[in-house]
């Protein structure tokens, strides 16, 4: 049986703002119009599935409990600012130099959430800020969006294949997916 689209999201720098390892509720802040973005892909009926490194947990900066703790708050603030909910969180705590298969751009993620949540990764969309980001989209076979905030400024210079799309922020990225999946 052939699965469903999905919208994965890149965390720091797409949907939150970028602190460089954020280890506490504190610094925690969602971009704006990030809840409205997010409660657009629900309106559609598209999973809204974090993936993120947070390499972080294997340099010892943070916790798992404090990483389950920044994620159960980005739910809260995406429920109150607009009744917005992301389906599933993966996260990779491992260090790049691991080379587990979890970390993006490989596809470790991408099989938990297809597996749990019956995706279809070739018609889902990828939302992120770095070259990573991207990558991880195309391992995948989906559509890959860069947005301009977090990193992606200084990515979007640097990239030898450009993404199937540049947006300014999350709102723009999800107002182009809305687009490319209703003409389907």
């Amino acid at each position: 049986m052939k699965g469903k689209p999905a919208v994965f999201l890149d965390r720091d720098g797409t949907l939150i703002v970028e602190v460089n390892y954020l280890s506490t509720l504190k610094a925690l802040q969602l971009y704006a119009g990030a809840a409205g973005a997010v409660k657009e892909i629900n309106n559609l009926k598209l999973p809204a599935i974090l993936a993120t490194n947070q390499s972080g947990i294997g340099r010892g900066m943070f916790t798992l409990k404090t990483l389950d703790a920044i994620h159960a708050k980005i739910q809260r603030l995406l429920k109150t600012g607009a009744k917005a909910k992301l389906d599933a969180i993966y996260y990779c705590p491992h260090l790049p130099e691991d080379y587990c298969k979890c970390r993006k751009p490989a596809l470790g993620m991408v099989k938990l959430a297809k597996k749990a949540l019956n995706i279809d990764p070739k018609n889902s969309y990828f939302i992120g800020d770095k070259e990573t980001d991207i990558e991880f989209g195309r391992n995948a076979g989906g559509k890959t969006i860069l947005v301009l905030t977090g990193y992606g400024k200084d990515s979007v210079i640097k990239m030898k294949e450009k993404p199937d799309f540049i947006a300014e922020d999350l709102c723009a990225a999800v107002n182009w997916i809305k687009e490319d999946y209703l003409k389907k």
